[in-house]
């Protein structure tokens, strides 16, 4: 058990570090269209064991979300967005549940479920994250074009990273 728990660590801080090491000083829209923005860190949350509680998972959700806002320099921006995420969840995980049922300890990745199953779940939740974001982010729903332009092309690349993520590193657990 506790090398599960090293593993997702470890995952947790790798992907905070690339996140905000790499990924935030990328800017594809260039200085006038900055509507692209690559958020990995998400797939922290959408990685973890299926069977983890959802009050841990959103424990978890809120801790990354609060370091990432820290270099952000936007307080509770990811940790509410994230958050959301992760109590959305369960609700994605049932949604989807195979017939038979989860195995105990499995993890919601494309080798274990298929790739269309992960496609559905992480493009699921990965849309909800943007949506929240950028709707927290402006505040107001003037800007709902706005929002939704922002929404629709940072999943795009974010989710096309993640799903490159699965196709390269292929991880199991």
């Amino acid at each position: 058990m506790s090398s599960l728990i090293v593993k997702n660590v470890f995952r947790i801080i790798l992907l905070i570090l690339v996140q905000v090491l790499i990924f935030k000083q990328v800017n594809l829209g260039g200085p006038d269209f900055n509507y692209f923005q690559i958020m990995i860190y998400p797939l922290a949350i959408l990685l973890l064991p299926i069977d983890v509680p959802k009050p841990l998972v959103l424990l978890i959700a809120f801790a990354i979300g609060m370091i990432v806002d820290i270099f952000y320099d936007s307080p509770g921006l990811h940790a509410a967005s994230l958050v959301f995420m992760a109590f959305l969840r369960p609700v994605v995980l049932r949604m989807l549940m195979p017939d038979t049922g989860y195995v105990k300890n499995s993890y919601p990745v494309a080798s274990m479920f298929g790739l269309v199953w992960y496609l559905q779940y992480s493009g699921i939740l990965l849309l909800a994250f943007f949506l929240a974001y950028f709707s927290l982010e402006a505040f107001t729903p003037i800007y709902f074009g706005s929002i939704l332009l922002k929404t629709l092309l940072s999943f795009l690349v974010s989710f096309v990273t993640i799903i490159l993520h699965q196709i390269i590193i292929n991880p199991k657990s």
